[in-house]
């Protein structure tokens, strides 16, 4: 089922492969438009249960945490078209975007102790209130960063098929 929104990032995959779609289903989740969610490996997840989502934000505490590198602040250079309530860094003002690793597959928050790769999901939310969060991903099809990681895309919600379950 390709569309003109899918078939833009389907190049990030290799010649052939094309992501398994999941609508409608039974359960809500993020999509991040066929972009896999590990960079060096093409197989890696292209969408989240958007419990498993919940689920690690849930772990986070507000604000950030001295000594770790998440959650860290995100000032939306791409300009996303962000849900939660806040605004980007200011140099004289507070942070009030947070962004953090999500990882699919898994309701465990992530620490970052112990992995060498992250994978390219972050959330971002308003630093007082993790519990309220859009889902983005890095996208090196996009354009990439300052930093050399790709630019920051929306991921895409999907509820659960109407009757079919929890959203």
């Amino acid at each position: 089922m390709a569309t003109a929104s899918n078939s833009r990032s389907s190049n990030s995959a290799p010649p052939g492969h094309t992501p398994a779609r999941r609508t409608p289903t039974n359960s809500s989740y993020y999509d991040f438009n066929g972009v896999p969610y590990h960079e060096k490996n093409p197989n890696s997840a292209t969408w989240m249960y958007a419990r498993d989502a919940r689920a690690q934000q849930a772990g986070l505490p507000p604000g950030r945490q001295p000594g770790r590198k998440y959650p860290s602040p995100f000032g939306n250079g791409e300009k996303l078209a962000l849900t939660t309530p806040g605004s980007a860094l200011s140099p004289d003002g507070p942070t009030q975007w947070l962004h953090h690793p999500l990882i699919p597959g898994t309701t465990t928050t992530c620490t970052g102790k112990g992995r060498k790769h992250l994978g390219g999901v972050r959330s971002v939310y308003t630093a007082n209130d993790p519990n309220t969060f859009d889902v983005m991903y890095h996208n090196r099809n996009a354009g990439l960063s300052a930093n050399g990681n790709g630019n920051f895309e929306m991921s895409k919600y999907h509820p659960a098929a109407e009757g079919q379950g929890r959203p």
